[in-house]
């Protein structure tokens, strides 16, 4: 929904040929942040727990970050969010400057690697719940008896 009003907003032609620099750099700055929140949290989104079985970190500790994903869904948000924005714009008004077309480019990219970052800042539910689940953990001990018990790291 957000990509959608995003996309309206910038190729309205009462965005595209108003008075105000402002306005005009608006369009790209939202549909640039909606595609990277889009981006960035299609993959968070998606469910992370198996009902069947939960995942153990390893002996020497849970080595999966989740940077490395977060940063490369920030670049492939920004680098595809000014093809976005240059097909949703369309053909563009003969009073904009060369500068004024670049910025529309780079404020479209700028604004989709900080909104593909933005899930990790406001994490979807599944997300959530598979960090939560990833604290709690059952099982043997070496006495032949049985464990649970829930970590939490400050």
């Amino acid at each position: 929904m957000a990509d959608a009003a995003a996309v309206w907003f910038d190729s309205t032609d009462t965005v595209k040929v108003s008075g105000s620099l402002v306005l005009r750099m608006t369009g790209p700055v939202l549909l640039g942040l909606a595609w990277g929140a889009t981006v960035g949290g299609a993959w968070l989104a998606l469910p992370k727990c198996s009902p069947e079985w939960v995942d153990a970190p390893p002996r020497e500790g849970n080595v999966r970050e989740a940077w490395p994903l977060a940063l490369s869904l920030a670049i492939l948000a920004g680098a595809t969010a000014p093809i976005v924005n240059g097909i949703a714009v369309g053909d563009l008004p003969q009073s904009w400057t060369t500068f004024e077309r670049q910025m529309h480019l780079v404020a479209a990219g700028v604004a989709a690697f900080g909104g593909a970052l933005l899930p990790y800042l406001l994490p979807p539910r599944t997300w959530s719940a598979a960090r939560e689940i990833d604290h709690i953990r059952f099982g043997a001990d070496g006495r032949g008896g049985a464990f649970l018990r829930y970590e939490a790291k400050f």
